[in-house]
């Protein structure tokens, strides 16, 4: 069966040491002007989240944030909007998983191989789907300026190893990381 062209970003599948997956609190600055969609690898920048780069060191995967608007109205979305104001201009809180130990499931834009296991690869940093909040980033090609490394492939009916194959991966060199 021939996998589906689909990314929905870096979906927590286990960790590792059987740890508990949770997201860590972090802030987004008000105003902040691109939109971060849940799946989404974020970066830190001056200490707050930004949508992350295809090399960049990540500090995580985005859950989603929280924030009162302007209206004084309290919101939790699963996405962030660009350029959207806060009460008073207040950083909101952005809830992001960072252990350096989870293991996340994506889809690959390329022809993964068994030989891919062990490589680090780029991520694509497209734009999220705002209807559902969901990200659309993939995994692309191997490089030795990849931030994601690949650890496995799920064995699932629905999925078989090469094009849009998806696959485990990590960020061994994230902020919180273990390189």
């Amino acid at each position: 069966m021939a996998n589906v062209n689909d990314p929905d970003g870096f979906t927590p599948a286990y960790h590792m040491s059987g740890g508990t997956i949770r997201p860590a609190e972090f802030a987004i600055a008000s105003g902040t002007n691109a939109s971060i969609f849940s799946g989404d690898v974020v970066n830190l920048s001056s200490g707050l989240v930004i949508q992350g780069t295809a090399t960049g060191t990540p500090l995580g995967v985005f859950y989603g944030v929280e924030f009162t608007a302007t209206s004084g109205e309290k919101i939790f979305s699963k996405s962030w909007t660009a350029d959207t104001a806060t009460l008073g201009s207040a950083n909101a809180k952005a809830f992001v998983y960072v252990d350096p130990d989870i293991v996340y499931e994506a889809q690959g834009s390329a022809t993964p191989t068994q030989a891919s296991i062990g490589t680090t690869n780029t991520i694509t940093t497209t734009a999220g789907d705002s209807s559902t909040g969901r990200s659309k980033e993939a995994v692309t090609a191997t490089t030795s300026s990849g931030i994601a490394l690949i650890v496995g492939f799920p064995d699932k009916p629905s999925n078989s190893i090469g094009q849009y194959a998806r696959m485990y991966v990590t960020f061994p060199a994230s902020v919180f990381g273990n390189s």
